[in-house]
Formats: C-alpha cells, sequence, structure tokens
C-alpha cells in the first residue's frame, strides 16, 4: 500500500512543483514594482519568486479555515490588509485548500493596487496528477482542483485584463529531475493578469474671477475707483 500524507503540499513532488512555478514567475514579473507583495500558499515552505523591484513580501498560509505565516487568523474573516496594499498577490495553490474559494479571490483582489500583477498556480484537474492527489491525500483535507478556465472568466468580469493560461511543470509527480517550465502536460497551471486602473477623466479648467483684496487704508472713494479699474 502506498504512503499517505496527510499534507501533500509537504512532499518532494509538490516540492519540486513549486520550485518550477517560481522559476517560470520570476521572468514574469521582473518588472513589477511596489514596497509590499503579497504570497498566498498552501505550502509550509514555498519559495517565492525573485523580484529585484519589489520591496517586501507579506507570506501567508492559507489552510481549510485557518491563516498562518505571517498573519494568524481566520481564513473565514477579510484579510487583515488596507485596500490596494500589494504591487503583486500571489496565489500559489492556496484556492485549493481554502475553504471559500471565491471569498480569498475577492479579498486578493481588493488588497491588490491598481495596476498590480496577480498570479494563481495549481494543479490541473486533468492529467497525472489528479489520481495522484486523491491517492495521497485520502488520510487528510484533499484539494479542491479547479480548472484555471473558471478563475479566467471570474477575472473578465472584475474588470482584469488576462494573459492565456499556461501549464508547467513536469507532466507526472516527480520529486527529482530536470527543471521544467512550460509543458503542454504539465501537472500546473499558471494564470497572471493586471489589475486595470480606474480611468482618469481629463478636467477642462474654468476660469473663475477672483476679487483682489484691497487695503482698508483707502478711502471710500478711491476702494471704489480701483474696483471699476479691476471689472
Amino acid at each position: 500500500m502506498p504512503h499517505s500524507a496527510p499534507d501533500i503540499y509537504a512532499t518532494p513532488q509538490v516540492g519540486k512543483l513549486l520550485a518550477d512555478e517560481a522559476r517560470v514567475l520570476g521572468p514574469l514579473l521582473a518588472r513589477c514594482t511596489g514596497e509590499h507583495g503579497l504570497h498566498l500558499t498552501a505550502a509550509a515552505e514555498a519559495p517565492t519568486p525573485a523580484i529585484p523591484l519589489l520591496g517586501h513580501w507579506a507570506t501567508v498560509r492559507v489552510a481549510g479555515a485557518s491563516l498562518g505565516g505571517d498573519v494568524k487568523a481566520s481564513g473565514l474573516e477579510r484579510l487583515p490588509f488596507v485596500d490596494d496594499a500589494f504591487g503583486v498577490v500571489i496565489l500559489s495553490h492556496a484556492l485549493e485548500t481554502t475553504s471559500r474559494q471565491d471569498n480569498l479571490l475577492d479579498e486578493a483582489i481588493r488588497v491588490l493596487a491598481p495596476g498590480g500583477m496577480l498570479a494563481i498556480t495549481g494543479i490541473h484537474p486533468v492529467g497525472l496528477w489528479s489520481p495522484w492527489v486523491a491517492r495521497h491525500s485520502h488520510r487528510g483535507p484533499r484539494p479542491r482542483l479547479t480548472w484555471p478556465w473558471w478563475w479566467s472568466q471570474r477575472l473578465v468580469r472584475d474588470d482584469f485584463e488576462l494573459s492565456m493560461p499556461k501549464r508547467l511543470g513536469n507532466p507526472w509527480p516527480r520529486a527529482t529531475g530536470q527543471p521544467f517550465a512550460e509543458t503542454v502536460l504539465g501537472g500546473g497551471y499558471l494564470l497572471l493578469a493586471r489589475k486595470k486602473r480606474p480611468t482618469a477623466l481629463t478636467l477642462r479648467p474654468r476660469p473663475v474671477a477672483v476679487p483682489a483684496p484691497m487695503s482698508g487704508t483707502l478711502a471710500s472713494g478711491a476702494r471704489r475707483n480701483a474696483r471699476q479699474k479691476l471689472s
């Protein structure tokens, strides 16, 4: 009987897939700027892509109805961050493990700054990884594998600019081997989207007559003559 790990995101197979995803994400996000990035991840130890123009990362582990890592909170509540706080938000398999997928995506959109990048990664439900996930997670919570198309439609409704979803990583679960980038039958997928900036309306300036202040030391007749000349 094969050994079953309660947490598949702690296995070497998924660890290699996470490394492949970070390797692909790095160049795609290289020009992103901002003071902070948010990494929502299903793994206790997940690599973040190297983004030279980004200041700092906040890492939050998503597991069912709880949040861990840099934030200790309930996954049923709003993320404890203000609106438009992050230039980059990465959902690294987080939508697979949260108990409220739509709510977590809503929160990721809320804290993402206008013009910022949102990246979603996950295990593709079609391929050799899906039965492996089912077999290795029957002793613990089973991830909810979702189609990237579903999230694409959702982000289009929320006025995001999307790139085509990519499949990446090894086609079958392996703990070793050469690094994999984009492959047609890759075990993981990547969806990248940019949050559009609000439309800036150009306002035409209107001239407004501003009365010139008059000195109180002049006589009343002098002030009246000065006002007439100004008008």
